[in-house]
């Protein structure tokens, strides 16, 4: 059956808590970081690539027309964005290039976590507990949101946006590498249980794409795709 939707879905370029080491402290977590140098460039460079690559084009084979005069219209594409601040600009560097607007939706945004922790715990331990979360899909470890809230949240996110059988359309979701998982998770039909020995790798702007049938079936076409970083050499 050929695929009636496509996503695309894009984690946010590089922002100033990737770029922390193992030992540094985290006093909080913070959700309004912002890009670093290299993480603007990373958004400019997939900015560059994705308008005229095959992934935004219409769900099916053939390539997308790269847009020019006498191109013709092209399909609709609808860019959201998780609202934070490392999301939303390269969200906007990418949503210029396409000639659209970004649409803000805080079901996107990354994993709630408290902007002051108990106790400040380095990086190490800030990754230790997100492991624990995924292997306590209930469970809120350091007052951060479960992995089943999360995903709950994005289940909302997809079927009020996202339909099933919303024929040829194509959305651009940009977020964080969490949130992210979920979607993924949720496009495909994947159970927890999965979370104890399977997980996407998800790299600063790698782009996923997803296609779905009208009757709901996703199949996982592009997996971090990170062509577009050789222009960030």
């Amino acid at each position: 059956m050929t695929a009636a939707q496509r996503f695309v879905l894009v984690r946010h370029a590089e922002a100033s808590l990737n770029v922390l080491r193992d030992d540094d402290v985290m006093p909080g977590f913070d959700p309004h970081a912002g890009l670093t140098p290299l993480g603007e460039r990373q958004a400019r460079a997939l900015a560059e690539h994705l308008p005229g690559d095959p992934a935004v084009g219409p769900p099916g084979p053939g390539p997308a027309p790269r847009p020019g005069p006498g191109s013709g219209p092209r399909p609709a594409v609808r860019v959201y964005s998780s609202p934070q601040r490392r999301a939303a600009r390269t969200a906007e560097v990418l949503a210029a290039a396409l000639g659209v607007p970004v649409l803000a939706d805080g079901r996107l945004a990354e994993l709630r976590a408290p902007r002051a922790f108990p106790r400040p715990m380095t990086v190490r331990q800030w990754d230790a507990v997100l492991e624990d979360r995924l292997r306590r899909p209930e469970a809120e470890p350091a007052g951060v949101e479960s992995w089943t809230a999360q995903r709950r949240r994005v289940r909302e996110f997809l079927d009020s946006r996202c339909p099933v059988g919303a024929d040829g359309a194509r959305w651009v979701l940009v977020s964080h590498s969490e949130t992210l998982q979920a979607v993924l998770f949720e496009l495909l039909g994947l159970e927890d249980a999965l979370l104890h020995r399977t997980r996407f790798k998800i790299s600063n702007t790698g782009v996923f794409i997803v296609d779905r049938t009208e009757d709901g079936c996703a199949s996982l076409v592009v997996a971090n795709s990170k062509t577009h970083l050789a222009r960030t050499a």
